[in-house]
């Protein structure tokens, strides 16, 4: 889709998109898993993506593709399979709700050197589950990381043919509350499948300091309206059909600045989310992590506000990452004033830090010293609700003699 970084930008927003040149997006053979009848084994088969439409062509088209991105070294077999079953349990309320709409599962595993045989085998494992519960078509997909977006695009590459309706991206470190899929499925479709709606996500603490205080602070820094996070949401398939470019640092940046209306009553009218669907997820409890997620969605901030135009970079800074930052941005005192306060003085600290980044990159466009990357962080710190949730039901669960 790709609609809005043409517009009109300002001679600032130009020179601070040349300070982030990111190398080109890797390609290389991905191996797909597939499901085939009733063997206990999927089958794998290593295909270049210009090859893949054969192999896929048994598959439902139409409908709504789930997209569950991992890596081997992101966390045991176990608790992949846990988050897996979890999913697809969550999707048996979909199938009941909408038993019309055809439903595919794609399972992301990247793998490091070394790696490659445990991520096929991993794939095969979750193939098994998916023919156990009978209720979608199922493609694992190994390939060499690092990089969520790489997955992502890999996947749209790959199902070009299948002229999804929708998108639904769902993290494996998540917990879905009751009902939730049906209903991000329901919405979507009653909005002509398009846009996005996402689950309201819950983010809960966990006991390190830095988990604690971030904690503290999130609640002062939320948007007036929420938008879908990548977590858990469904987008439309026009959106992402050309894919995510590497310049964008989340996935849920991109959505959120292809769809964000610059100059309409409402800047959010294309992107829903529903109170009523929540899920839940752990905060990262390192503080190395901490301090690299916080650096790399800032620089999310500052690059989307860099490449899009500028009536859309300056709807993102008032009305939703610096709103209650007056007088750069309207005054929040929905909570009163002591909490406007404080609102105000967390978001004075995020815009010194975004200055820095802002005033970086430009000295890196005006100099030809482009940064090449952004790191992220938290590996081997995987934490699921629904872990958690799966481990107490089998404790509680009686074992047969």
């Amino acid at each position: 889709m790709h609609r809005r970084t043409d517009g009109e930008r300002t001679w600032l927003q130009r020179v601070v998109a040349r300070g982030y040149d990111p190398a080109p997006e890797p390609r290389a053979p991905v191996t797909l898993v597939l499901p085939t009848g009733p063997e206990p084994d999927a089958v794998p088969r290593t295909v270049r993506e210009e090859d893949a439409a054969d192999p896929l062509a048994r598959l439902p088209a139409g409908g709504i593709a789930t997209l569950l991105p991992t890596y081997v070294g992101r966390c045991g077999a176990e608790e992949q399979e846990t988050a897996f079953a979890h999913t697809l349990d969550a999707l048996k309320g979909v199938r009941k709700t909408h038993p019309d709409l055809p439903l595919t599962v794609w399972a992301g595993m990247q793998y490091a050197a070394g790696e490659y045989e445990e991520a096929v085998d991993r794939l095969r494992r979750l193939a098994a589950l998916a023919r156990d519960s009978t209720l979608t078509a199922f493609v694992g997909l190994a390939l060499p990381g690092p990089g969520k977006i790489r997955t992502t695009n890999a996947a749209i590459r790959l199902s070009q043919e299948l002229d999804y309706a929708g998108w639904l991206w769902i993290d494996d470190d998540i917990e879905l509350g009751p009902g939730c899929l049906e209903r991000l499925v329901s919405r979507f479709r009653e909005r002509g499948c398009t846009g996005a709606v996402g689950a309201r996500s819950i983010a809960l603490p966990r006991s390190t300091p830095s988990s604690r205080v971030m904690d503290r602070i999130g609640g002062n820094t939320l948007p007036p309206t929420a938008y879908p996070a990548a977590g858990c949401m469904i987008v439309q398939s026009a959106v992402i059909a050309s894919g995510i470019s590497s310049r964008r640092v989340t996935d849920d940046g991109f959505v959120l600045f292809e769809l964000l209306d610059g100059i309409g009553a409402d800047p959010l009218r294309d992107l829903d989310v529903l109170p009523d669907a929540y899920c839940r997820f752990y905060r990262v409890s390192r503080a190395h992590d901490t301090v690299s997620r916080l650096r790399r969605s800032m620089y999310s901030h500052v690059t989307c506000m860099a490449d899009y135009p500028r009536d859309v970079a300056g709807r993102y800074f008032r009305d939703i990452l610096f709103h209650g930052l007056w007088p750069l941005a309207p005054w929040d005192g929905r909570r009163g004033t002591a909490r406007g306060l404080l609102r105000w003085t967390v978001k004075s600290v995020q815009f010194a830090w975004f200055s820095a980044v802002v005033t970086g990159l430009a000295v890196r466009g005006l100099t030809s010293r482009p940064l090449r990357q952004v790191a992220w962080g938290d590996e081997g710190d995987f934490a699921s609700p629904a872990d958690e949730k799966a481990s107490t039901l089998t404790a509680r669960t009686p074992r047969s003699a």
